[in-house]
């Protein structure tokens, strides 16, 4: 029987069959997901690591719905759900708020949460919706560092949840058949667009006017309303994209984040919004587990292109520079016509670029005006011109999670990563009968 914890005045067992109304979507999933979560040993692994908790064998999960806690707070909150994880004698919960369909946290919820877990000495508020963050440990809402001393706060969203669940199962993460049952059955659920789970499928209201005040050469600035919610939505995205390559190829695709924007969301986003005012760009880096290199996608609003490239170290044992473009294309096996490959040469030397189709024909097209110029790295890069379709709200997102998946078909899939070969032993020279060996004297 499962063990109510001491700061809670009520709460119920999170059930995998809720009785509850129709209307009550919210709730339900909630139970549903909880129920399941507790039951689930690896789904509980993965999950529960993102918030920095390590569920070994001999940990008990419990969840709860409905609950009270004991200690109020005057701003009359109730959670929506409740994990306890105990480990021996060390006890680790978290409140839990769910949002479904287009219903948004709002920092005034979000923070009396955290005040509510605080007063309860619940160690993490963490909340549920259908809004992306790159981490688990930003939220979609701007909340007070003074408020996050004693308490943590993560966000989950609900199609990284799903995502985690469909990793699982394609890679046999769940031994247990009765498991992968209640898994495979949560995976259904949340993929019914009765549940109110979405994934990220367009960007703001202003993104249509946002592209056409780049192609008129609009002068914009950083703090604008466009240029931020353009931002957003495109981290948004990102989240999503990696959750879409995710389970194309059955392996966990993260977002690459400098060291110094990883703790700060905030200043994530004013440098973005300064690079999209300065280079009419939004850019994205992907990592995949195993890659030659980084997954570079960008989505540039003054020509209205989306690309996604990956660059590679020229291979140092072939010296021309035929030899070394023939190293990259012996790896690419089709010649799409939107596929580029460009040199990068040493100095203050500009890359050059032809496609691939090109330079199967003459690979010295790539080569500078000086022919004893060796490149010493390449890019392979697909572009895609979308045209019209680049500034309309679902069309550009539909576009992008094409194009990218596509890269990674025809090139990325591919590439392989240039290393020197290992250094062999030398050869002993053997002596003829009768030779005298010679005296190294030095």
């Amino acid at each position: 029987m499962t063990t109510m914890p001491d700061f809670v005045e009520f709460g119920a067992p999170a059930r995998l069959f809720p009785a509850l109304a129709e209307t009550n979507r919210e709730r339900r999933v909630t139970s549903i997901f909880l129920a399941v979560l507790a039951q689930v040993h690896p789904m509980a692994v993965e999950v529960l690591s993102s918030v920095g908790q390590r569920v070994g064998v001999r940990t008990k999960i419990s969840t709860f719905t409905e609950v009270v806690l004991k200690e109020k707070t005057g701003n009359n909150c109730r959670p929506d759900g409740l994990i306890v994880l105990e480990t021996g004698s060390r006890r680790w919960s978290a409140l839990v708020e769910t949002k479904i369909a287009r219903n948004e946290l709002t920092e005034e919820q979000v923070t009396k949460y955290i005040e509510l877990a605080r007063a309860n000495g619940v160690d993490a508020v963490i909340t549920v919706s259908n809004q992306f963050v790159s981490r688990a440990d930003h939220s979609p809402v701007p909340v007070s560092k003074k408020l996050l001393r004693k308490t943590d706060l993560f966000h989950w969203s609900w199609s990284w949840l799903a995502t985690q669940c469909e990793l699982l199962s394609l890679q046999d993460g769940v031994e247990d058949a009765e498991q992968m049952f209640l898994m495979r059955e949560l995976m259904e659920f949340l993929d019914h667009p009765s549940t109110g789970v979405e994934r990220f499928t367009q960007m703001g209201p202003e993104w249509k006017s946002l592209v056409q005040s780049v192609s008129n050469e609009t002068v914009l600035k950083r703090t604008s309303p466009e240029v931020e919610e353009a931002v957003a939505c495109w981290h948004a995205e990102e989240r999503d994209l990696s959750l879409h390559l995710s389970t194309n190829i059955k392996t966990a695709v993260s977002v690459k984040i400098e060291r110094k924007l990883r703790d700060d969301p905030g200043l994530r986003a004013r440098e973005a919004a300064q690079a999209l005012v300065e280079n009419r760009t939004l850019t994205s880096i992907f990592q995949v587990p195993n890659l030659a290199g980084d997954i570079n996608v960008v989505a540039n609003l003054g020509l209205r292109t989306i690309s996604a490239s990956m660059v590679l170290k020229a291979p140092g044992d072939r010296k021309s520079t035929k030899a070394r473009i023939n190293w990259v294309l012996r790896m690419l096996p089709e010649d799409d016509e939107r596929l580029l490959l460009s040199a990068l040469w040493p100095g203050r030397v500009s890359p050059t670029t032809r496609s691939v189709a090109e330079l199967r024909t003459d690979p010295l097209l790539l080569q500078t005006d000086n022919p004893d110029l060796v490149p010493h790295s390449f890019e392979v890069k697909l572009v895609e011109r979308t045209g019209a379709r680049f500034s309309g709200r679902k069309t550009f997102i539909e576009d992008l999670e094409v194009i990218v998946p596509k890269f990674y078909e025809l090139a990325a899939a591919h590439l392989r990563a240039w290393q020197p070969a290992p250094p062999q032993p030398i050869k002993k020279v053997t002596l003829e009968e009768g030779e005298t060996p010679i005296e190294d004297f030095n």
